[in-house]
């Protein structure tokens, strides 16, 4: 009688198993076997073979996507045929149906045929010589979460005999695991995802748009404010090259995060979910061999990376471009995903179209007296000042002419002129330096452009009233700035 040590849990734990330095648990490895090989993939997508290979044909295989688990045993001093029998019996104990068998000669008529079929089992896509007297099974059963493919093929070379198994579980895509700050937008929001598994350390890290994939680890990143890069808007020639690309100016972030056990698919439907969240257009995108050939597609990664390259991390490449308008200015998110080696890395790129603070200037008289009617105030930008002094400098001319234009027109319309600064330095000089420079203002008003004085009073709040975070250069550029409030 066949010994029944083979079949070691039920079907409800495969979905949590994760370690691939050990036997899966829906079967167990031959008594005496070794692991020579492993690899274990969450949501990959992956060529099951159909059966035999026929005299001259080509290996038909079934593409699945779903949860992957390889192993590759070597067992001394057995035959193929009394371990393919051990296997079949522990899959007739666990109910399965098989869908496909052969032995021997009827798995193929040749040694390249045998190969090939084996090798679509296998972690490192090879048997080499473990290919003589082979058997081959295909089986599926009933999971918790779909359906559960089993493959196995065995082949044997000098007394020894190598097994390489397939247990492929279809699961449905998780695509909610990256968490994002839509409040982030608006300038001020804190992340609260559905899901918060980031240490303090990592989230100080992470941009805080967008949160990393869950288990993912920081390799490389940085942040500049106001930098120019391209970034690739189609495929890339194999020499670096880009034909397309977006020639972007802002406040740059670069991540590169390194994940284990889980598929470049699974990491870029997450994060095409998480775009989408906030909005983002999907205006580019390409996944697998639409993204060049080995050397295009690492070429392609290594124009959105940290430091150029990807290295190994090109297979299995995915890669998108996401763009949005907002108030603050477009906003770009550039993503490439790819594998090596049952390893995934993430190149994350997201720029912040900014301009000078030109782009914030209020000229129009008429604007200016529609914000005093709705609000009861109107924000002026575009007067300067160096850094620690109230002196108004020239260039100040176009907002001053629109606070005269709107006296004029509205003679019945007094005002508070009031300065604001952003939070850095401190708070108590801070105060005084925009009480100082709102007293320049309203006294530059009456000598250069005839205001009467006693229509305009001056007041500095200093850090006080922010209209935006201090935490970004964005949001300290909009803190410093004029207000004119309507005085009774």
């Amino acid at each position: 009688m066949l010994p029944r040590t083979l079949v070691l849990l039920s079907l409800c734990l495969i979905s949590q198993w994760v370690n691939a330095d050990s036997d899966h648990p829906l079967l167990g490895g031959y008594p005496g076997a070794e692991i020579d090989e492993s690899l274990n993939t969450e949501y990959e997508q992956f060529a099951m073979p159909v059966g035999p290979i026929e005299e001259g044909g080509e290996l038909e295989t079934e593409r699945l996507v779903g949860d992957l688990s390889m192993l590759t045993y070597e067992i001394e001093g057995v035959s193929t045929l009394k371990v393919f029998e051990n296997y079949r019996h522990a899959l007739d104990e666990l109910g399965a149906e098989v869908i496909s068998i052969c032995e021997l000669e009827q798995c193929s008529a040749d040694d390249r045929g045998r190969a090939e079929l084996g090798a679509a089992l296998a972690v490192r896509r090879s048997v080499n010589n473990h290919r003589r007297k082979p058997y081959f099974i295909r089986a599926q059963l009933d999971g918790a979460k779909g359906t559960v493919h089993v493959a196995l093929f065995f082949g044997g070379y000098r007394g020894e005999v190598a097994v390489q198994q397939v247990i492929f579980e279809e699961v449905p895509l998780d695509d909610t695991l990256v968490s994002v700050s839509a409040d982030y937008l608006t300038r001020g929001g804190e992340i609260s995802p559905k899901r918060e598994s980031r240490t303090d350390e990592q989230r100080e890290q992470d941009h805080p748009l967008i949160a990393r994939y869950p288990g993912a680890e920081l390799s490389d990143s940085r942040a500049m404010e106001y930098e120019r890069i391209d970034i690739p808007f189609g495929t890339v020639d194999a020499d670096g090259e880009m034909g397309e690309r977006l020639s972007l100016t802002g406040d740059l972030a670069q991540h590169t995060y390194a994940l284990e056990n889980v598929s470049t698919l699974k990491v870029i439907e997450n994060y095409k979910a998480a775009v989408r969240k906030l909005d983002l257009t999907l205006d580019y995108e390409c996944e697998l061999e639409a993204c060049g050939d080995s050397n295009a597609a690492k070429q392609l990664g290594g124009n959105v990376s940290v430091d150029g390259s990807v290295f190994n991390f090109y297979r299995k490449p995915y890669y998108f471009v996401a763009r949005k308008k907002s108030a603050q200015g477009p906003l770009t998110v550039a993503v490439f995903v790819g594998g090596y080696n049952g390893d995934t890395t993430v190149q994350q790129v997201i720029v912040e179209e900014k301009g000078t603070e030109t782009d914030l200037v209020k000229v129009d008289a008429d604007q200016l007296y529609q914000d005093i009617q709705q609000t009861g105030k109107a924000l002026v930008y575009g007067i300067y000042f160096d850094t620690d002094s109230a002196t108004v400098k020239p260039e100040s001319a176009d907002a001053l002419k629109a606070i005269s234009d709107l006296l004029e027109s509205h003679p019945e319309l007094n005002l508070y002129v009031v300065g604001h600064t952003d939070d850095t330095g401190e708070s108590d000089y801070n105060l005084s330096l925009s009480s100082r420079r709102a007293a320049s203002v309203v006294d530059v008003l009456k000598d250069d452009y005839d205001v009467e004085m006693e229509r305009l009073k001056a007041a500095g709040v200093g850090p006080y009233a922010p209209v935006a975070g201090n935490e970004s250069d964005d949001g300290r550029r909009q803190n410093r700035r004029v207000e004119l409030v309507r005085r009774l």
